[in-house]
């Protein structure tokens, strides 16, 4: 007699080791009775459990028992209800997962960390495995990353900046996990561009949470689907950021950004990459250097164009262009003199900037409510019309079918507007920030106050977006527009 075990894997699929081991045996001829305790011991996957007591079994004359269910294949009295108690072992595989799956996701909705290993720059709680803590080992990586990203470096630079100070990767931290993968001493800090990619859009360094990666369709799947970083739900976690999140904030734009425009090679520092935008099509503003006049410095021979009009020409849009030195001297000059007006008295410049705000903020919500209003007397109508189209039905004058149809497309429509309905109110009552917003760009501004040059990080952190208009003729001279839309506030005069 032999015994095969097979603990702690999951009845609900037969790729188990000593399963298959017996499989093979029976195949050889080696076994001629097969006894389980019950029939959830052989298995929980109603089909392929009827497929081995039904079909496979009997081809192989082997006699299959189950004690505690009194099934035997030789007497075809208890075989009937086999298949019944099967779908309902498989039944209860459901509804275990399903608790289990909605046990994590409470949790993880909670703000509790769900994982196995606790993201790099953080380590589980000594007290609490579900609660982060800050490792203070390698934290200063994560915040070194982030700067760079901040400075408009991106993946590919940030990590060969870091293999050149010798600063290890996630890997070599934990070679229990991945040790495998440190094949020698430079791999150590051989810093992957996705590597530097998942720590940057990872939510969890300023104190969040993706309620998960992953999600498996089915409790009978192995393999897990991955969702999206663009569709994954996010929590505010009960763990200490490492970053701040306007600092978080700030790098996923530039990620965008960066993404979309590509880098300049000319040798001019490009620090307005991704900022800039045509004030008439929208388009980015690309960057482009003339090589013809050598004796010029590189930044007196670049220049931004639309991005439409180096693509069709006039008859797409105006060029829009303006020169590098131009744009810098102007950007600089508008932030020093923001700055300045901070720093001579940054509560009147707070509370200037607030009365503006209001009264845009007033016109939006008065336009958001008049839209919502317009929403529910829809809903209000399509409700009359449901109750004319049934008193059609009942006398007769529509049939079952069509009054089916018509009020399916009744009913698709007020979902629709419950949903618009939803989306409108969320923007009404999402103004109360403003306050502190202001506060916060004030003191990004007032930083900012002795600036003598521009750079990447500081657009990055005070800047959303450029709108350059086209040039024209004024008062016998050039004139050309900007329009500089600042972080949390937007365009300031």
């Amino acid at each position: 007699m032999g015994y095969y075990l097979d603990d702690g894997y999951s009845g609900t699929n037969f790729d188990r080791p000593a399963f298959q081991e017996m499989i093979r045996d029976i195949e050889n001829g080696l076994v001629g009775q097969v006894i389980t305790k019950d029939l959830s011991r052989l298995g929980r996957n109603y089909i392929e459990s009827g497929t081995y007591i039904e079909i496979f079994f009997p081809q192989h004359n082997v006699r299959y028992i189950a004690v505690n269910d009194g099934i035997d294949s030789d007497n075809d009295n208890g075989m009937d209800i086999t298949p019944f108690k099967n779908i309902l072992n498989e039944m209860y595989s459901r509804d275990v997962s399903k608790k289990v799956k909605s046990g994590k996701r409470v949790r993880a909705q909670q703000g509790k960390f769900m994982g196995n290993t606790a993201p790099f720059g953080l380590k589980k709680d000594p007290a609490d495995k579900n609660h982060l803590i800050i490792d203070e080992e390698t934290a200063p990586i994560v915040r070194k990353i982030f700067d760079l990203a901040l400075k408009g470096y991106g993946t590919n630079r940030i990590g060969k900046v870091l293999y050149a100070e010798k600063i290890k990767k996630p890997g070599a931290y934990k070679p229990e996990y991945f040790g495998k993968y440190i094949t020698g001493p430079d791999e150590a800090y051989d810093w992957k561009d996705e590597t530097i990619t998942r720590i940057l859009r990872n939510p969890v360094y300023k104190g969040y949470m993706w309620v998960n990666h992953y999600d498996k369709r089915s409790f009978k799947s192995k393999s897990r689907g991955y969702i999206p970083i663009k569709k994954r739900a996010i929590v505010p976690a009960d763990h200490e950021a490492i970053i701040p999140e306007t600092e978080w904030d700030a790098v996923q734009d530039i990620l965008d950004r960066h993404t979309k425009i590509k880098p300049c090679t000319s040798g001019y520092d490009n620090v307005f990459r991704g900022i800039l935008r045509c004030a008439d099509c929208g388009k980015s503003l690309l960057i482009h250097t003339d090589t013809r006049n050598t004796s010029k410095p590189v930044k007196e021979k670049t220049y931004f164009q639309c991005r439409t009009y180096r693509t069709k020409g006039l008859t797409g849009c105006g060029q829009h262009r303006i020169n590098a030195t131009d744009l810098e001297d102007a950007v600089l000059s508008d932030i020093q003199d923001l700055a300045d007006t901070v720093v001579t008295d940054r509560e009147e410049f707070v509370e200037h900037i607030l009365h503006d705000m209001g009264d845009v903020s007033r016109e939006v919500a008065k336009d958001l409510s008049a839209r919502a209003d317009k929403l529910r007397k829809e809903n209000e109508e399509a409700d009359e019309r449901y109750v004319k189209l049934y008193e059609d039905l009942t006398n007769g004058i529509i049939s079952e079918s069509k009054f089916k149809l018509m009020s399916r497309k009744v009913e698709e429509k007020q979902e629709r507007n419950i949903e618009e309905i939803k989306k409108l109110e969320e923007k009404l009552g999402g103004s109360s920030s403003d306050a502190q917003d202001i506060e916060q760009f004030a003191e990004e501004l007032a930083g900012a106050v002795r600036i003598k040059e521009l750079t990447s990080e500081l657009l990055n952190r005070l800047i959303e977006r450029i709108e350059i208009s086209e040039s024209h003729t004024e008062d016998g001279g050039k004139v050309q527009k900007l329009r500089i839309f600042y972080k949390f506030v937007g365009a300031l005069g």
